[in-house]
């Protein structure tokens, strides 16, 4: 929802009435997974998908028939006969839509604000004509009796589905904390990985203590932190998670090791660590005798980045954040 964000606000600054339509459940080769949003604006304008173009016209049409009415509405596509271009699925899934009319502007305003500070949140909508909404905050209070196991369940796998209790039934759309790269050591890799970064919705953090890498590497997108420091003085404060990508490119082991002797020890959703297969094995070696498991080391993805037979620092690039999305959508 929030990765159409500037075309969004225009929209909202300039008073048109929206609805949102949200896949809330999938039935077999679905080509959306459940969470996938379309935005329609009371011209008939879209953002987003629901189901990259077979039912889109027709979720229109009732979208636009909730901002007239003002009531949410749930409707179920399926396969569908020589029209399922139109109207139906033609891959042999099928999907359930809720639309409603767009977020009311305080709760609009929480998630954007919660996504700026890299806080997690829980999105409940009441699956009726009211379509109402409450935002949870994971490790708080406030979840409606008997939801809160479930909830957390699927919040802590990054799952979105309908829950259901006492016959009432709520769509949870799970909001975690953005994506973070932390990438260790500054370059020209570290600069295209940076922008295709940026574009792929990560939040980016540059640690360098060379002061001439870090300054003076040329940055067509700026990192959003930059730390002239050793990895060890830095890493600490940003309690390394499950929302975090760490990305070893400084090909100084004084350097990397001293990263990874943090980093293999966190929840982090990926290591990788770029050097040949050479360069790896010495690697291995150091961490073995700094005391690190096999089972540890081997969380390290190196050579880094999946093989596309790289070359350039672009392709390399490429290459790595590619593997990190498999990662993070697997």
């Amino acid at each position: 929802m929030v990765d159409h964000i500037e075309q969004l606000e225009n929209w909202l600054a300039s008073s048109k009435s929206l609805a949102i339509a949200r896949v809330v459940k999938t039935w077999r080769s679905s080509p959306r997974p459940a969470g996938s949003a379309l935005i329609v604006s009371e011209d008939g304008e879209m953002m987003g998908s629901v189901s990259g173009g077979c039912v889109e016209n027709a979720v229109v049409a009732q979208a636009l028939k909730v901002i007239e009415s003002g009531k949410s509405i749930l409707v179920d596509y399926g396969v569908a006969n020589e029209d399922a271009w139109e109207v139906g699925l033609s891959c042999g899934g099928a999907l359930s839509v809720f639309i409603q009319p767009f977020f009311e502007k305080d709760l609009w305003l929480d998630i954007l604000e919660a996504d700026k500070a890299q806080e997690g949140r829980i999105l409940l909508t009441s699956l009726d004509t009211d379509g109402s909404n409450q935002l949870l905050t994971p490790d708080a209070d406030g979840f409606p009796s008997g939801f809160k196991d479930q909830c957390l369940k699927l919040y802590n796998t990054r799952q979105h589905g309908i829950l259901e209790v006492g016959g009432t039934q709520f769509f949870q759309h799970s909001l975690p904390a953005k994506p973070r790269m932390i990438m260790i050591g500054s370059a020209h890799i570290s600069s295209e990985l940076t922008g295709l970064a940026h574009q792929y919705g990560f939040e980016t953090v540059l640690i360098d203590p060379r002061d001439t890498f870090a300054k003076k590497t040329h940055f067509e997108s700026k990192p959003g932190a930059v730390h002239v420091n050793w990895p060890q003085e830095v890493l600490p404060d940003y309690q390394v998670g499950k929302d975090d990508y760490i990305v070893i490119l400084s090909h100084d082991p004084k350097i990397d090791d001293e990263a990874l002797k943090l980093v293999l020890k966190s929840d982090a959703a990926y290591i990788g660590a770029l050097g040949s297969r050479k360069t790896h094995a010495k690697r291995v070696a150091r961490l073995q005798g700094f005391g690190f498991t096999d089972e540890e080391i081997g969380r390290i993805d190196a050579p880094i980045g999946m093989d596309i037979a790289a070359n350039s620092a672009a392709e390399i690039a490429l290459s790595i954040l590619s593997q990190v999305v498999k990662v993070k959508n697997s």
